[in-house]
């Protein structure tokens, strides 16, 4: 066969000069392969192009946010993949995380992953990234599995374990993920100090509350991504706080300037457009308890004010360690956990508040008289037949034929409802913190796959799973801590939810749970709230968990429901002054951790700009319709094309 002669426009010529170049070396001994193969390499990274382009993005299963392509650009071409990811709550950072691995690993810089989350997401990011970016990171358990695994994914505390912990730090990571990262931003912490160890090129941090009581928690995180970053503890403080307040900076410039450095968080403000988020409509169908229950609720009410008055309670439970690490429970602190459980359960059901009041009877630290109060009550309790809150979920359930969640943290209370669920004709799936977390994951994709299913959901349902398939939430019981609440609406209300989230709220009138309502709605405005506002607004107050405490000290010291009343009206006073500090407090996060987004685009509207015509700008545009006319301002916030509308 004759090969056709090459046309002119193909022809191609060598210089003289290098064909005797390549003549030569083809004269010379053989390089080493080691040579060749580092010469192969170099060739190869030289194909790639820079992180000003991002390669991997058509590959992926998902349409990124203009922002989220923003921070993975920053992160990889400004910051060294070394970098704070701190968006708030529901704007993407694992998406961000994850295509700044992909870009790493295309290039071949990370061929060694490790991602440290809470457990309750492990199957999660697996999930994520198998679906969304088609990476398949394993989930070790087995401490021998470590020597062949090159991604993986692993829970804090288990990664810290000694045999786990000893694997981990036997290698070297090209990329280390830590989510949730204000977990371990006490630099005393196990978990802190173990991540210190970890041998590593470039390091995420994931939290979208990089600060959250004082500017050690900022310096921590900051000095666990690059050490020495800031100096020691002492020559931060003396430069950079306030004397005698370690929240007030003493220059936020130049701290801004610092954090702008390793540090990028994005508001839901700035990003508005991108996100069209569906609006919430909450609804509170009225709830009237039987006259059984509501005697009940009266007299247990009345118990446990007794209990509080001699102190067996004390006002609210505390905090678990950052590090989870398990606590001691002495016999007081089980009669403590009993007696909380107790008052949360009130106004669940008459069936779990029977199993709390039983526990009660049976225990020594109690007197005779006070175990005999709670034996009558429990009998009481497993007498009732008729439940209010569940005839109305009924009524829900015939007229939502679609899938929704439903809340409750009491067990007694969730087999209540399963059994009314199946009554019905239709399917529930419980979910709670006690399946493994495989069948938890396959619980998840039976409630995405049954379109009539309802999901019956503890605490463990609220924290991490993403739920936006589903539009309509029940809670059954209303939680004393409001972060609670907003963690379960968050799982519905986020990224990719595309309808209206409906939320139902079955408090009882005359009851706790009415009040916990009133102050969600009225002083809070929790429902018209995005998810990650609520921490600015409790923030002076002291956060959730303070919240929760205070008003179980309030309801329990009362002397009558009209003394509640009158005390639930100062608790909602305070947190409306929270409200009003948080506001000044915002403006000093803005200047600590500036919006990156707001600021990109930002650039953007000045490109966009006519000059003696149109004039764009964050918050106010200003468009001048003709020479002579008068200019019309328009409050358009980011909403770009309603500028252009505005200009048609």
């Amino acid at each position: 066969m004759t090969l056709p002669q090459p046309q002119p426009d193909e022809s191609w010529a060598v210089d003289e000069r290098s064909l005797k170049l390549f003549v030569d070396a083809l004269q010379q001994p053989a390089a080493e392969r080691a040579w060749y193969e580092l010469r192969r390499e170099a060739e190869r990274i030289a194909l790639v192009p820079g992180f000003d382009r991002l390669i991997t993005l058509d590959a992926n299963a998902i349409k990124e946010l203009p922002h989220q392509i923003d921070v993975a650009q920053r992160v990889l071409r400004d910051m060294g993949g070394r970098a704070i990811l701190a968006d708030e709550v529901g704007l993407g950072k694992t998406i961000e995380a994850s295509i700044i691995y992909k870009e790493l690993a295309i290039r071949g810089l990370a061929r060694r992953a490790l991602i440290l989350t809470p457990a309750s997401l492990v199957g999660q990011w697996q999930g994520e990234l198998e679906e969304k970016f088609f990476e398949r990171f394993e989930a070790p358990t087995d401490p021998d599995d470590w020597p062949r695994v090159t991604k993986a994914i692993i829970s804090h505390d288990r990664a810290r374990t000694r045999r786990h912990a000893e694997e981990i730090l036997r290698h070297r990571w090209d990329l280390v993920i830590v989510d949730e990262a204000h977990k371990v931003k006490s630099h005393r912490g196990a978990t802190y100090q173990f991540i210190e160890k970890i041998e590593r090129d470039f390091i995420l941090l994931l939290t979208a509350t990089p600060l959250q009581n004082d500017l050690r928690e900022l310096y921590n995180l900051i000095t666990l991504l690059r050490p020495g970053q800031l100096g020691t503890w002492q020559e931060f403080k003396a430069e950079h706080l306030v004397s005698g307040d370690h929240r007030q900076p003493r220059d936020p410039e130049a701290l801004r300037a610092l954090t702008h450095e390793v540090m990028i968080r994005t508001r839901r403000s700035s990003v508005v457009d991108d996100l069209d988020l569906p609006p919430r409509r909450p609804r509170h169908p009225e709830v009237k308890l039987t006259r059984a229950e509501a005697d009940l609720y009266q007299r247990t009410t009345e118990f446990l004010r007794r209990l509080y008055r001699e102190g067996f309670i004390k006002p609210a439970e505390q905090e678990e360690p950052e590090d989870g690490a398990p606590r001691r429970r002495t016999k007081k602190g089980i009669l403590q956990l009993a007696l909380i459980h107790l008052r949360q359960r009130l106004c669940s059901s008459s069936r779990a508040l029977a199993e709390s009041l039983g526990h009660l009877a049976e225990s020594d630290r109690i007197s005779p008289q006070y175990r005999a109060i709670a034996k009558q009550l429990a009998k009481r309790a497993e007498g009732i037949k008729t439940h209010a809150k569940l005839d109305v979920l009924t009524r829900l359930l015939k007229e939502t034929p679609d899938r929704l969640v439903i809340f409750s943290d009491h067990r007694p209370t969730i087999q209540l409802i399963e059994e009314r669920v199946k009554k019905l004709g239709r399917q529930p799936i419980i979910y709670w913190g006690a399946h493994s977390t495989a069948e938890r994951d396959k619980r998840i994709r039976a409630f995405h796959e049954d379109e009539r299913s309802v999901l019956i959901a503890t605490r463990a349902g609220s924290e991490g799973r993403n739920l936006q398939f589903c539009n309509v939430l029940v809670n059954y019981d209303l939680p004393w801590n409001p972060m609670v609440v907003e963690q379960r609406i968050g799982r519905l209300h986020r990224i990719g939810q595309k309808r209206e989230v409906h939320i139902v709220n079955l408090a009882a009138a005359g009851t706790i749970e009415s009040y916990i309502l009133q102050l969600l709605e009225q002083k809070i405005k929790l429902f018209e709230l995005v998810v990650g506002e609520l921490d600015l607004i409790l923030g002076e107050f002291g956060g959730a968990q303070t919240f929760e405490g205070r008003l179980a000290e309030e309801w329990l010291a009362a002397d009558s429901e009209e003394d509640f009343a009158r005390r639930v009206e100062v608790l909602g006073a305070d947190i409306e002054t929270s409200g009003a500090i948080a506001k000044e407090q915002e403006h000093l996060n803005s200047l600590i951790a500036p919006d990156d987004n707001a600021m990109r685009l930002e650039r953007r509207f000045e490109t966009l700009s006519v000059p003696g015509r149109l004039r764009l700008g964050l918050g106010t545009s200003q468009v001048v319709k003709a020479p002579g006319w008068d200019t019309k301002r328009l409050r358009l916030g980011l909403h770009l094309k309603d500028v252009l509308e505005a200009l048609e």
